[in-house]
């Protein structure tokens, strides 16, 4: 029986990763607006539909620039509020750009009144250039939008870097995910609810997206507040040559550290951001098409507002599953030392799995359902349980590729790679910025140094390495979590390999399209439209990400479990924790 002690630091341990990853529900409320909204509300204002698709490149090209960037220019700021500062930052920007979509019809009236265009609200004159603003303001909105949301997230999950220990990485990491999850619950539920009933929201006024997005941007504001306000962080010493610089020499030094880090990556991170390609490519099918899916499966009325709420609703269970997903399948990873404590039960009571064959099999899972399950489904029931069931695959997916990325970077820091040469990557991580090249781009002020050797500054101090700034007493010693040195450029890294394949999607899904669209007037046959085609696509792709997962290599705490189980135990902790464990790959 577990005594007051063991409960106390079980909800000690739950309160510490749930505030730390909050942000990330505040990001995906506001996202989950976008995504539930946007199109039809674009559409509303007179947009096309090919506008609405420019529009929608604004994620991933944010995503190509700010993630990446915003990580790097984290990882080198020497305030102590070091990466907090730009979260604050994104927030106010995202909670601005909401806020100007929301209420782009009252805010294009006022700039017609400043621009006295038209004799009164009847002169036609003034209504089309009234609707021409509201056009222009949605769109440079959503644009905003879309990057402050991608810097938030980025930020959000290099904190968690940042705060977790090598072998706390995998439970950190499946905390952010059901942060993700019940963002998107509590979004689509909002989404699903009637709020022009809320005598709460009456003052807002407007249709049901303003107030879904005065809602949005609250929730977001609480969530990031709290995480703010309970996250610690420290000032990096050594990291203060760009303090200095202005502000375009200090973006372009981030590009320039994101390019020189992207060469030098460990090849462990080399192999989860490619696997992560190839998931993407299986993945944005779905996520762009599912409600989409569920429509066309309406025998009658296609694209009413009872076929709408039902695609919400496949959505919204989607999601559900998603979320018990990530509180159950944590528990059976054989990385990290309390994986188990989603449940509160001992891990000793189920076989385990490594990271990469979870990864591997929620991609099977994946693949078997959009490759296979598409051709048995004719029905709208048969497709709201088959989006569902894709809920499953989703929670290791936002879940299993963040663990990874954070136990190799803490690795690398650590100087605990699997052999000399993932040793030699780590040190090249850290040791890339100090060549005479990022010198002279970046840093007049610095004393060249040979390469490989750390640069010192007038006050004698050096440069932290992403091997000797980790923890001091060696890879073994991971209970004391500290600040990343490039944790941040890592992970905006890791998000190309997400957000890159967007195109290439985008342009396989259109060249589908036009090969499977049946001619007009030709009988469809629901299930094997040209939705299904794509999605089946999808599942092609899930296959690919499947064979390369095998080409991931363990992190440190699966090999300290199995050296655990095949030697002798490092301590009555650890072997506790190893019983009944299997070996699968």
């Amino acid at each position: 029986m577990e005594t007051l002690a063991v409960c106390h630091a079980r909800l000690a341990r739950w309160l510490r990763f749930g505030t730390l990853s909050l942000s990330l529900a505040g990001s995906q409320l506001i996202w989950s607006m976008e995504l539930a909204y946007g199109t039809p509300y674009l559409l509303s204002i007179g947009l096309s539909k090919e506008a609405t698709g420019l529009v929608w490149i604004a994620g991933p090209v944010s995503g190509l620039i700010m993630q990446p960037v915003l990580g790097s220019l984290s990882d080198s700021s020497s305030s102590m509020y070091r990466r907090r500062k730009y979260m604050a930052m994104c927030a106010v920007v995202a909670a601005f750009s909401a806020c100007m979509i929301a209420f782009a019809k009252p805010l294009a009236g006022l700039l017609a009144d400043l621009l006295r265009i038209g004799l009164g609200d009847w002169d036609p004159v003034r209504k089309h250039r009234v609707v021409k603003y509201m056009q222009v303001l949605s769109i440079v909105g959503f644009w905003i939008l879309d990057f402050a949301v991608n810097g938030l997230q980025v930020i959000s999950r290099a904190l968690i870097l940042d705060n977790a220990g090598l072998r706390e990485q995998n439970e950190a990491n499946a905390w952010q995910a059901r942060m993700l999850h019940l963002g998107n619950m509590v979004g689509y539920g909002c989404g699903w609810a009637n709020l022009a009933a809320w005598p709460i929201l009456d003052a807002v006024g407007g249709t049901q997206f303003r107030k879904f997005a005065v809602v949005s941007v609250l929730g977001m504001a609480v969530c990031v507040a709290i995480t703010f306000l309970t996250t610690p962080e420290f000032a990096q010493q050594g990291a203060t040559s760009l303090r200095g610089d202005g502000a375009w020499r200090r973006i372009w030094c981030s590009v320039h550290e994101v390019v020189c880090t992207a060469r030098t990556l460990p090849q462990s991170i080399r192999s989860v951001c490619w696997t992560q390609l190839f998931a993407t490519m299986s993945w944005f099918p779905f996520l762009f098409y599912s409600t989409t899916y569920i429509v066309d499966m309406s025998h009658k009325h296609k694209g009413t507002a009872r076929e709408e709420e039902l695609g919400s609703l496949g959505m919204l269970l989607f999601a559900s599953v998603a979320m018990l997903s990530s509180l159950i399948l944590p528990s059976f990873s054989l990385a990290g030392h309390d994986a188990s404590i989603a449940l509160g039960l001992p891990r000793r009571s189920w076989p385990r799995l490594r990271l990469r064959a979870l990864w591997c099999l929620g991609a099977l899972l994946q693949a078997a359902l959009l490759l296979l399950g598409t051709f048995f489904v004719h029905t709208q029931r048969h497709a709201i349980l088959l989006v569902a069931a894709m809920g499953v695959p989703w929670g290791i997916w936002t879940w299993v590729p963040f663990a990874l990325i954070g136990e190799f970077v803490r690795e690398a820091e650590a100087s605990s790679g699997v052999s000399g040469a993932e040793q030699w990557y780590a040190q090249r991580i850290m040791d890339h910025h100090d060549t005479p090249a990022r010198q002279s781009v970046c840093s007049d002020r610095d004393t060249i140094t040979p390469y490989g050797t750390p640069q010192r500054y007038l006050s004698g101090t050096s440069m932290p390495s992403i091997v000797s700034r980790g923890r001091a007493v060696g890879p073994d010693d991971d209970a004391t979590p500290a600040d990343s040195a490039r944790g941040g450029t890592i992970l905006g890294i890791h998000n190309i390999a997400v957000c890159a394949p967007q195109f290439l999607v985008a342009l396989i899904a259109s060249l589908i399209f036009r090969l499977t669209s049946e001619p007009k007037g030709h009988k469809r046959h629901k299930g094997n439209g040209d939705v299904a085609w794509v999605l089946r696509f999808g599942g092609c792709m899930a296959v690919l990400a499947a064979c390369f997962a095998q080409r991931i290599p363990f992190t440190q705490s699966e090999r300290s479990a199995d050296n655990t189980q095949h030697d002798a135990p490092l301590d009555d902790e650890d072997d506790e924790e190893t019983d009944g464990s299997v070996d699968i790959a």
